[in-house]
């Protein structure tokens, strides 16, 4: 037990958000949509205020500048805040 819950206040934001695009959605999320699964599967311990906007930040931070060639995210252009992992992106374009 103890092992599991140390994995979970371990989980890093990406690792969280990784996680729930992987396994609980089959379609681009909003970090609102992402956040609203990591609360309700136990996936990351949340102790700050404001943990939208820490999910916001990262999403975003990852999908702009340098880090956009090693992200494991990316957001849909032209949407406001739609964000999906690369491998499923690409599998959406393919079958389009």
């Amino acid at each position: 037990m103890k092992d599991k819950q140390k994995r979970k206040k371990e989980r890093t934001w990406a690792e969280a958000a990784r996680m729930v695009l992987e396994n609980f959605s089959d379609a681009p999320m909003t970090p609102k949509q992402i956040l609203h699964v990591i609360q309700t599967k136990g996936l990351k311990e949340m102790s700050g205020t404001a943990p939208l906007a820490c999910l916001v930040t990262m999403l975003h931070s990852q999908v702009r500048g340098d880090r956009v060639k090693n992200s494991i995210f990316f957001k849909l252009p032209g949407r406001m805040s739609l964000f999906t992992l690369k491998v499923l992106h690409s599998e959406i374009v393919l079958s389009a």
